[in-house]
């Protein structure tokens, strides 16, 4: 792939991803390129420009959390049980993979109740890119 930023969308269920596609078509925003990861377990997922509008992107976050919350339902749903005890957040490598971490969903919720996802991702790609790029320097330094 190219030098563009991409940002990752990814589901555990196909009618969230279904539905998020076609809300990005019906805003004209193009879908770079989808697929399916098996890392963890299934998931569905879909990338897109990381050059949007601040609002177009706003927009964009907020129903990608409305779809997250139908995805939570419906595999709920799926494995018979009234909570879901982890979640996957995605983390790119430079290599051009993407593995899931496990994380907690409260503590997803908490983190999230005061940062935007697209925050969390730039947090997340920094801290993959200190551990497969190591600087030993100081802060200062760099």
């Amino acid at each position: 792939m190219n030098d563009q930023l991409l940002l990752e969308y990814i589901f555990f269920h196909k009618q969230p991803c279904d539905q998020f596609k076609q809300f990005l078509q019906s805003k004209q925003v193009e879908l770079l390129k989808e697929g399916i990861d098996e890392t963890d377990v299934e998931a569905f997922v879909v990338y897109i420009a990381d050059d949007l509008d601040d609002d177009l992107s706003e927009e964009i976050e907020n129903f990608y959390d409305e779809m997250m919350e139908l995805n939570e339902s419906l595999v709920m749903q799926s494995e018979g049980t009234d909570e879901m005890n982890n979640v996957g957040l995605a983390v790119s490598l430079n290599d051009g993979r993407s593995v899931l971490a496990t994380v907690d969903p409260d503590v997803l919720n908490r983190i999230l109740s005061v940062i935007s996802h697209d925050e969390l991702g730039k947090l997340v790609d920094t801290i993959a890119d200190a551990v497969e790029n190591p600087d030993e320097r100081p802060l200062c330094k760099r």
